[in-house]
């Protein structure tokens, strides 16, 4: 088992955070809102889907990701 430190985490949702940010969105949801409107429209969501379902299976569904630009 591998043990995933607090800056990686952070690095971790800040990707994610520029991914959203990418696929045009804007608001605030937990990483299980995000999936749940990804399942409908997953074609929208060709750059954070993946990345949001491993943060899903990690266990980090109601962990708050802010879309953002990264840089």
């Amino acid at each position: 088992m591998k043990v995933i430190t607090h800056k990686q985490m952070k690095s971790a949702f800040e990707r994610v955070a520029g991914m959203l940010h990418e696929d045009g969105e804007t608001e605030t949801r937990t990483v299980g809102e995000w999936l749940d409107v990804a399942a409908s429209r997953p074609t929208h969501f060709a750059n954070s889907l993946s990345a949001l379902e491993i943060l899903g299976l990690l266990g980090f569904g109601n962990e708050t990701v802010q879309p953002r630009s990264i840089g």
